[in-house]
């Protein structure tokens, strides 16, 4: 894990707005928020990204941008990540900004930062 550096958190607090952006860019920002049902099934699957219960990009929407929003309030050290070979995966090509956006949110999580 990184130790608590403001600059990585300063760095993927903006990642985390710009994926954002780019998800609503590449129109794949989910229309509606899963039930409170679905949620909870997604939070406690044991497969990544919990794409038993919840396609990707909801996953990414509504688990880890709240996620780690939270972690970064708590200011806590942030977790090595490798989400962009996933959502290569999950995503079609046309979501490039949202792909490039993941890999530079890899790269702050695991240290790797301009």
């Amino acid at each position: 894990m990184i130790k608590t550096n403001s600059t990585h958190h300063i760095a993927l607090s903006k990642a985390l707005i710009q994926l954002e952006t780019d998800m609503y860019q590449d129109g794949i920002w989910p229309n509606e928020e899963p039930s409170e049902q679905d949620l909870n099934n997604a939070m406690e699957s044991a497969v990544p990204f919990a794409v038993d219960c919840l396609a990707f990009e909801s996953w990414l929407a509504f688990i880890f941008i709240p996620k780690m929003r939270v972690l970064l309030t708590q200011e806590m050290p942030l977790p090595p990540m490798q989400i962009a070979p996933a959502a290569e995966i999950y995503l079609s090509s046309g979501h490039q900004r949202t792909l490039s956006q993941l890999q530079v949110i890899d790269n702050i999580a695991n240290g790797d930062i301009d």
